[in-house]
């Protein structure tokens, strides 16, 4: 619209110009004739120039462009190219490539969810999304511009969030997979709208990927989880100790049971029987146990060369 007003105004400058040479020549030709004439020519051209590029759009890679004029929306979007349009008609743009909140620089929002038992929860989550470009003149109509549809991400991307959270318990924390799943089901659907005049529904943009950043309970949980993680520790420590006292018992309890004279007796009468077949020269110790004495006569026998 602002082209077709210049070219238009250019014009009338143009039809002045060359309304004065035509007055000039009249009453007094000369030099100055000729350029005012050329400067009413050079201005036609540059009006019938701007006139046709107000008829010529260039949409861009990646975006996609929605015609409006006088209180008219055309329900066919402009894709990317070169497109005709009417000299009168305004183009909202808008991107049709993948959209990332939080945006690059901008600080991630702490979302607050309540869990099943309405605990507290301190969520963060980060998604990417992207509009579909055929439904960007509905979006227009019922929406807005860019940061009016990035104001409706973020409010789907709240009640999603809440929503999904309020399905599990504090104990499933754990389940970080599952969680992010349903609240990105919930965001997605979020995003689908009924225009206000009726008609069916559309989308707003369409989740590409969810990202459950952290997940974190309050404080007060926090604490009593560990100092639970600790209570069982020190149970099973205390309870590793115990079993440990109680093989070093059975096992003295086994060696009293197994070590009798009786039995160190026997054992000794097999050393000594296996000792007979040795070349090497033993001599036994006596004790008060009973035990063989060392035979004189035949250590003498076989100290003799």
């Amino acid at each position: 619209m602002g082209k077709l007003v210049a070219g238009a105004v250019l014009l009338v400058i143009a039809f002045s110009l060359l309304l004065a040479a035509a007055t000039l020549r009249s009453q007094r030709p000369g030099p100055v004739v000729n350029l005012v004439r050329l400067a009413g020519y050079v201005v036609a051209a540059l009006a019938l120039a701007v006139g046709a590029g107000s008829l010529l759009v260039v949409i861009d890679p990646g975006e996609v462009g929605v015609r409006h004029a006088f209180g008219y929306t055309d329900p066919g979007p402009l894709l990317a190219g070169i497109r005709f349009v009417a000299p009168w008609s305004s183009i909202e743009r808008y991107s049709t490539r993948e959209e990332q909140w939080p945006s690059r620089g901008e600080s991630v929002e702490a979302i607050e969810a309540l869990s099943s038992e309405q605990m507290g929860m301190h969520v963060e989550v980060s998604i990417r999304w992207q509009i579909d470009p055929m439904q960007a003149p509905k979006i227009f109509t019922e929406i807005g511009d860019e940061n009016q549809i990035r104001g409706a991400v973020l409010n789907a991307i709240r009640k999603g969030v809440r929503d999904g959270m309020v399905q599990y318990s504090i104990n499933d924390i754990s389940k970080r997979t599952a969680i992010a799943n349903t609240m990105e089901a919930l965001v997605d659907s979020a995003l689908v709208t009924t225009p206000r005049a009726g008609g069916g529904k559309f989308r707003i943009a369409t989740v590409t990927a969810f990202f459950l950043r952290d997940l974190q309970p309050p404080a007060q949980v926090v604490q009593a989880i560990n100092n639970k993680i600790a209570q069982e520790q020190q149970i099973e420590t205390e309870r590793h100790r115990v079993e440990v006292a109680r093989l070093q018992t059975e096992q003295q309890r086994l060696l009293n049971q197994t070590l009798s004279p009786e039995a160190l007796t026997k054992q000794w009468i097999e050393v000594l029987h296996d000792m007979r077949s040795s070349s090497n020269l033993i001599i036994f110790v006596p004790t008060e146990g009973g035990l063989p004495l060392l035979n004189i006569g035949d250590l003498r026998k076989n100290l003799k060369p």
